[in-house]
């Protein structure tokens, strides 16, 4: 059961950080995630952008279509994503000798695990609202806009090429 905790609360962590990071920070990965939220293309995502991308971003993760969001459907979401990171990255380097990371500290593994497990329990607290358990839509979203909000610094309502630069700088 803790594993459980622990997984759920560790794919909530990442489930909410990634698109609000990639937003601020570009998609490291490739392809910026700014020019995935600019739908028309003119380098400038407006807050319905923003909107709408974190609708569908909550859409696709929602597995049983309830219209919410629990932990064990963010870290289904979260395991298939990995999964499909990780085939990507086999593909890749198929091929190339790569080098084995070391040894790892299990107690170091264990006492991080505890510390994303609980970081999570209170990032999907404060996320959610009503206390329920679950996120709704509306609470999934105003988390992102939230977000949108900090990097659109002069508040017109749209993030420009200076704003998103000056987000990834910091």
């Amino acid at each position: 059961m803790k594993k459980l905790i622990f997984a759920a609360a560790s794919a909530l962590t990442i489930a909410l950080a990634v698109p609000m990071v990639a937003l601020a920070h570009g998609h490291r990965g490739g392809e910026d995630h700014m020019s995935k939220v600019d739908t028309n293309g003119d380098g400038i995502v407006t807050r319905a952008e923003a909107e709408t991308s974190a609708t569908a971003m909550f859409a696709a993760m929602d597995a049983n279509k309830d219209g919410f969001l629990t932990q064990v459907e963010m870290k289904a979401h979260r395991d298939a994503q990995r999964e499909e990171m990780k085939a990507k990255w086999a593909e890749k380097n198929e091929g190339k000798e790569m080098k084995p990371r070391g040894d790892r500290d299990p107690a170091k593994i264990e006492a991080r695990k505890a510390k994303m497990e609980e970081k999570g329990a209170e990032r999907f607290a404060a996320i959610d609202t009503d206390s329920d358990g679950r996120l709704s839509t509306v609470e999934f979203t105003a988390q992102h806009l939230e977000h949108f909000n900090k990097v659109d610094t002069n508040g017109d309502g749209s993030i420009s090429a200076e704003e998103h630069e000056a987000a990834r700088a910091t």
